[in-house]
This record gives C-alpha cells, sequence and structure tokens, in this order.
C-alpha cells in the first residue's frame, strides 16, 4: 500500500477512536449507524485531510499577544480551509493551552479552535495532546441528534477498503 493511502487511513482510525465515544454534561451522544452522513471519497477527487496541530488556543490570554494569536490561527485555518477544500478535518493535540487557562471551562477556547471546520460544515475530530486537559464540556450542539458518522473507505478508488461500523 503507497505511504500516503496508509497515512489517510490511519489518520481515519485514529479519528474514529478518538470520538466512537462522545459524553459531555451527563449526556452520551448514540453513533450514527445511517449511510447519509458516511464520509466518502468523491468520484475522480482526493480525499483530502487537513491537520492542525499545537494550536494552544487560550495560551496568555491576559496578555495582547494570546488573542491576537488566537485570532490570527483562526484566519489562518481559515484560508487554509477556503483554498484546499478537504473533506475532514483533524486537530492534532494541544488545542488549547489548558495549564495556561485561568477559568473554570475551557470550552470558549476548543469552539474558537474548531470554528473554521463547523462553520464550513467540514466533519472534524481532535486528539488530544499533554495541554488540552482543562475542564470543559462538549457543547451538544456540535454534533447532530444521531451522533458521529460512521467511515468508510471505498474499494472503488483504493487497493485497500476500510469500514468502521459501531453496533
Amino acid at each position: 500500500m503507497p505511504p500516503q493511502w496508509t497515512f489517510i487511513c490511519l489518520s481515519l482510525i485514529l479519528a474514529a477512536v478518538s470520538s466512537a465515544d462522545v459524553r459531555g454534561a451527563g449526556h452520551t451522544v448514540p453513533l450514527r449507524t445511517t449511510p447519509e452522513g458516511n464520509l466518502r471519497m468523491r468520484d475522480g477527487a482526493p480525499f483530502k485531510i487537513a491537520l492542525f496541530a499545537d494550536l494552544h488556543f487560550g495560551e496568555d490570554a491576559w496578555t495582547e499577544w494570546g488573542p491576537r494569536q488566537d485570532v490570527n490561527s483562526v484566519g489562518v485555518m481559515a484560508a487554509v480551509l477556503e483554498k484546499e477544500q478537504p473533506d475532514f478535518v483533524v486537530y492534532l493535540g494541544d488545542v488549547i493551552t489548558a495549564n495556561n487557562i485561568m477559568i473554570k471551562n475551557a470550552s470558549i477556547y476548543w469552539d474558537q479552535a474548531v470554528s473554521p471546520a463547523r462553520v464550513r460544515g467540514i466533519p472534524w475530530s481532535s486528539v488530544f495532546g499533554n495541554h488540552d486537559d482543562a475542564p470543559f464540556e462538549w457543547p451538544m450542539e456540535w454534533f447532530s441528534e444521531t451522533g458521529i458518522p460512521q467511515l468508510h473507505c471505498p474499494a472503488t478508488n483504493a487497493s485497500f477498503l476500510v469500514i468502521f461500523k459501531v453496533l
């Protein structure tokens, strides 16, 4: 298998595993088992994944520098997403800087960090890093009523098949 396909499948597996059981504020979101929300490769087009890592939202929030960096990061991510038009976004750790966040609930920083993907309707997942340990609650409005879609890489344009099903 070519290295780029190995990377794509491993990224999708990692994203699926990291979001397989979503709990927040005492709620459990059921996983989607219907096909309409599956991630799919478009005929004749590559499946594009955008990766954003070490964003560190909320770092030095009491300075002029920290909030400006958050705004700049949103701008850069928005520009990348507009230009590349990815099918999926993965936030790879240290999305926030928990050891520098002096508020009780860090959800405001998560919301700011993932907003470029959310406002464009691009499916996304996150892998937590060592700085992502601040208390927060996943806002339930981030998820559809039925939860997270299963992943499906059809064999029509690849030399492998990966299907994730949650029963």
